[in-house]
């Protein structure tokens, strides 16, 4: 990934497959995308030897391509986690267990029921948080006449969503007891752990294991209560792994567990800092130098809107030596010591600092087959604007 100079190897980003890619251009590497599966899946057999594959729900916001979703189903994995905007493309590739994990207000909760009823050979679950989420499916439930399975999201640090674990009792009582949503049952808990994220694997573990305890407890509760509580979805990249170790030593009725990472198949610097060649970096930015402003500048032909500035600027790239010392929309701007050879027109791979936005960013991507050859069909983000 990284060579000795502290930039990417060029043997295995080899820019000499690249020179017929107009630029700025997303570039993702089959062979490592492949790799980080394999990874994944044998993180996963060393906890979970028997259910590797059942226990893994990847979720679809990082990559957002069809592509992407059907190599992971040739690879085993049967389901997966998206927020609204990738429901639709996960149908259409004909995915048949589906959790939508973002809190249903009146125009998803329709979505999601509309979806329901036109796939009846699919599992589709929602997220709920809160008696007016439930309210909103239930009525959108009415309105197509079907049945919606859904999981309580609990926010076991992250307050991002969800509700206090000690609320769940309370929540699924006031649904249950209500008939306008008796179209509504609970299938398990969701909990995502958005704040795992210390770069000391102790910490994470403490982190994991202190949330997963809440789970533990909240699961013992409903069951006490008589519910069924038959799956678990927790866990993003850095948290998904101790997790999985923490439920599984909990004791207790099991439930099904599964992991929810995105982040892994593609990776990015951001999540390298906190463990360092955990993954391989498979989606990289491909620009080109447009400028040599002095002898010390390099303007690259692209800008923030090409690769997401929301976790701080890129720092990895192609080239050793090179520092961002200013960005703007079409344009970045790189510094260096006076002796780095790159010229106008010269083409530089870049790292993402936060690959799901920048993904985001892009309408279409190239891609680079296992024997570094580049494909002749640009492929596309196919989820970016649904």
């Amino acid at each position: 990934m990284m060579n000795e100079h502290g930039c990417l190897d060029r043997e295995l980003y080899r820019l000499d497959q690249l020179t017929d890619i107009p630029s700025p251009a997303l570039v993702v590497y089959e062979e490592l995308v492949e790799e980080n599966l394999a990874i994944i899946r044998r993180e996963l057999e060393g906890v979970s030897p028997l259910a590797a594959s059942a226990c893994l729900r990847p979720h679809v916001k990082t990559h957002k391509s069809a592509w992407a979703i059907r190599l992971q189903l040739s690879a085993g994995v049967e389901k997966f986690k998206c927020s609204h905007n990738e429901l639709d493309l996960l149908l259409d590739e004909g995915v048949r267990d589906i959790f939508v994990a973002y809190p249903p207000l009146e125009h998803l909760a329709g979505r999601i029921a509309s979806a329901v009823a036109q796939n009846s050979q699919s599992k589709i679950l929602a997220q709920i948080s809160s008696i007016e989420h439930a309210r909103y499916l239930a009525a959108a439930a009415e309105r197509e006449n079907v049945d919606i399975h859904y999981l309580i999201d609990l926010d076991v640090g992250d307050h991002r969503t969800g509700l206090p674990a000690s609320s769940a009792r309370s929540l699924l009582a006031a649904i249950q007891a209500d008939e306008t949503l008796s179209r509504l049952h609970l299938e398990g808990l969701h909990a995502y752990d958005g704040h795992n994220h210390s770069d000391d694997p102790r910490k994470r573990t403490e982190c994991a294991l202190e949330a997963m305890e809440e789970v533990a407890l909240v699961v013992s509760e409903l069951q006490k209560d008589g519910a069924e509580v038959d799956r678990l979805v927790v866990g993003g990249t850095p948290g998904f792994l101790h997790c999985l170790k923490a439920l599984h030593g909990q004791e207790g009725p099991a439930a099904e567990i599964e992991v929810s990472p995105g982040t892994f198949i593609y990776w990015d610097t951001r999540y390298d800092e906190l463990m360092p060649g955990r993954f391989q970096l498979a989606a990289l930015v491909l620009a080109r130098v447009m400028d040599r402003p002095t002898p010390q500048k390099i303007t690259l032909d692209l800008g923030h809107k090409r690769w997401a500035i929301d976790q701080g600027h890129v720092h990895l790239f192609s080239t050793p030596g090179l520092e961002v010392v200013k960005v703007s929309e079409e344009h970045t701007v790189l510094e260096h010591d006076g002796s780095c050879p790159l010229r106008i027109g010269d083409p530089v791979l870049i790292a993402p600092r936060h690959i799901c936005a920048t993904v985001n960013l892009w309408e279409e991507f190239h891609l680079v087959d296992g024997t570094g050859k580049l494909h002749s069909d640009r492929l596309a983000v196919t989820a970016r604007n649904r």
